[in-house]
């Protein structure tokens, strides 16, 4: 009976790891385009960001000036992370899962949560999803805009009372203030193809979708993150020459046009002084 009881403990005891993951979102970047860039949670050296790589809760996932990135849950929701933007992966306990853009837009199909919780924040707002297609613009101001379907509720960064969008509605939030009333949509009304393509980008991820033991799954992202992390600093060295190539062509222009000047100026003095000199001197 103590052996039995024994072995249901160790059973128990493995399962717990198992089952923190499962109870976690199986977050990984989908399609990549342009400079993208993964900020690990642990610290560890940047990495580039590559279709597939598993995410990790506290990682950042940077995406410069015309790139793009999509981070997939699950292979039942979609969030693209657009340029310009800085989104970070707070918590992502399905049961209570955050997400925090300090700059930048992004666009999102998130399937039906029943009652699990989903938080998108900003430095001045916080969007509470329940499955929705949604955006959300962070910059000096929030923007949140909900599209065909579901509902996210706004609340200002210091509380107050929520605003409620429902399908076409959008509403925007300043630092420290309450959201304006809901309206319909005007400013996200541009990214309406963009979100009706989510749906199309959402079926292709699902039907290749394939869940990942855990160990299966931290194998997968330590080679990618190693492959990108080598790849980032061949990318940033090879910006770096391009760059200092530019500045010593400006600087050997800048060289030449002052030796230009200065031989103009040498040829206008002669000339002066010709001008000037007695003509019995000429």
């Amino acid at each position: 009976m103590r052996l039995l009881a024994a072995a249901l403990a160790l059973l128990l005891a493995a399962a717990v790891p198992l089952r923190a993951q499962e109870d976690k979102w199986d977050a990984r970047l989908g399609a990549v385009s342009g400079d993208v860039t993964v900020v690990a949670a642990d610290g560890s050296p940047d990495a580039s960001g590559e279709a597939g790589m598993p995410l990790e809760e506290g990682d950042r996932v940077v995406v410069a000036e015309g790139g793009s990135a999509e981070v997939a849950l699950d292979g039942g929701s979609l969030i693209t992370v657009r340029e310009g933007s800085d989104f970070k992966l707070e918590k992502t306990a399905k049961g209570d899962s955050s997400f925090f853009l300090s700059v930048g837009s992004l666009l999102a199909k998130i399937q039906k949560l029943g009652a699990q919780r989903l938080r998108v924040r900003t430095p001045s707002a916080v969007a509470a999803v329940r499955g929705t297609e949604f955006g959300v613009e962070a910059g000096d101001e929030t923007h949140v805009g909900v599209f065909d379907e579901g509902k996210v509720e706004v609340t200002g960064d210091a509380g107050g009372t929520p605003e409620l969008l429902i399908a076409n509605q959008e509403t925007s939030v300043k630092k420290g203030a309450a959201p304006v009333h809901a309206i319909q949509l005007q400013r996200f009304m541009a990214h309406r193809a963009q979100m009706r393509g989510h749906g199309r980008r959402l079926a292709a991820i699902k039907a290749k979708w394939k869940a990942l033991p855990p160990e299966q799954r931290r194998e997968m992202r330590k080679k990618m993150m190693e492959r990108m992390r080598e790849n980032r600093r061949k990318f940033l060295e090879k910006r770096a020459a391009l760059k200092q190539k530019v500045e010593d062509k400006r600087r050997q222009n800048a060289e030449r046009g002052q030796q230009r000047r200065q031989e103009n100026l040498r040829k206008m003095d002669e000339r002066r002084n010709r001008v000037n000199r007695p003509r019995k001197d000429r």
